[in-house]
């Protein structure tokens, strides 16, 4: 009962998941495809190295956040509830079955996809390197974009070409600079000769450095920097420790109706979510990545005790009416 359930919510929750993060993955690259008419009508070989990585990215997110909302939906049922059969062991298979069932295809899929080509990293260096030849080469001055960047080289004459564009500091802000490191996964740029200026209401504030370095940005797709096989014992680690609990949570409570046990299988997931982002903007060393784990099960701990109070007021509230109707 509990596994049949299990499997069906999870493919909801799973298709729901990749759907949402299918779209903010298009609403990352539509501005790098729309950024100007020079960018109209690019081929697919040059967009799909960007759209790779989040496809993978968002394959793997699903997982992650999928399974507690899945076992939380699946508990909550009354026939479920209902049994007395080893409860403990019978969410424990259903998660087992659920962590097998979507993440053996979901991580072969996003591995595979992950694995196709160039990272967008050395794609983007490629590019740049590529838009700053044409530069040179041209008759100055001149001004060369580099596709799906929103950079552009500009040559004027007498003078080194230098690199312009938005800051991702800011949507006023914009750079300049000599010479641009990428990394592949697009979460660090190393700057030479960089200068960003910053335009307010009365002034304009720029600030020069001789090299420059910003890290800490959102990663194109999923970090490079953490092993497919930690990745995988990590998400499937965190995503079954946190949906056993919101499904062992869920099923101790008749009392509970369906839509409260899929909140609080959501409100786990976004702990979760929580948790990887911030993993993946830091990405530490360590024992410091059972961090993604810990704030799964600090989530669960949260709804647990937020379920403790309602049964405990509920319990007042009943004990008042009681005594009122005894006389």
């Amino acid at each position: 009962m509990v596994a049949r359930r299990s499997a069906l919510a999870g493919l909801a929750a799973f298709a729901g998941s990749l759907t949402l993060f299918f779209a903010v993955g298009g609403l990352r690259l539509w501005p790098r495809i729309a950024g100007g008419a020079e960018q109209q009508h690019l081929p697919l070989s040059l967009l799909w190295p960007f759209a790779r990585p989040l496809l993978a990215a968002g394959l793997e997110l699903a997982f992650l956040v999928s399974l507690p909302m899945a076992l939380g939906l699946a508990a909550s049922g009354k026939a479920v509830r209902a049994q007395r059969t080893a409860p403990w062991r019978t969410t424990a298979i259903a998660t087992a079955l659920l962590v097998l069932g979507l993440g053996v295809p979901t991580f072969g899929v996003s591995s595979w996809l992950d694995s196709r080509g160039s990272s967008p990293g050395q794609l983007a260096t490629e590019l740049v390197a590529s838009a700053r030849e044409s530069c040179t080469e041209s008759v100055p001055p001149a001004r060369v974009t580099v596709p799906l960047l929103n950079f552009a080289w500009v040559c004027e004459p007498g003078q080194a070409p230098r690199l312009h564009g938005h800051a991702p500091i800011g949507k006023q802000a914009s750079f300049q600079a000599g010479a641009i490191a990428l990394g592949d996964d697009l979460k660090r740029i190393a700057l030479e000769g960089f200068s960003v200026a910053f335009p307010l209401a009365t002034l304009q504030i720029r600030v020069r450095a001789k090299h420059a370095t910003l890290i800490g940005l959102p990663p194109w797709g999923r970090s490079r920097r953490m092993p497919i096989a930690w990745r995988v014992f990590l998400f499937a680690l965190s995503a079954g420790l946190s949906a056993y609990v919101v499904g062992r949570l869920v099923a101790r409570r008749a009392w509970l109706p369906a839509w409260a046990g899929m909140l609080l299988g959501t409100c786990v997931s976004v702990c979760l979510w929580r948790g990887f982002t911030w993993l993946e903007r830091q990405e530490p060393h360590g024992a410091a990545y059972l961090v993604l784990p810990a704030t799964g099960l600090a989530g669960a701990t949260l709804c647990g005790l937020s379920l403790l109070m309602v049964q405990y007021l509920r319990q007042r509230r009943a004990g008042a009416s009681g005594t009122r109707a005894a006389p």
